[in-house]
């Protein structure tokens, strides 16, 4: 039941969020996906490195 009330106040916090800060929302999308990026290129490497 808990769990229920949590997702919906991070998806109520979220909405406030975007609504009120747009141009913190794009930063934090836009930082979580050259992370991602990152650590694809990364795992990339490594498979690269690890086969022969």
């Amino acid at each position: 039941m808990m769990k229920k009330y949590l997702k919906w106040a991070s998806i109520a916090f979220l909405v406030w969020y975007v609504v009120n800060r747009p141009d913190g929302a794009a930063s934090v999308v836009q930082g979580t996906l050259n992370g991602l990026g990152g650590a694809a290129d990364s795992v990339s490497t490594f498979m690269t490195s690890a086969i022969p």
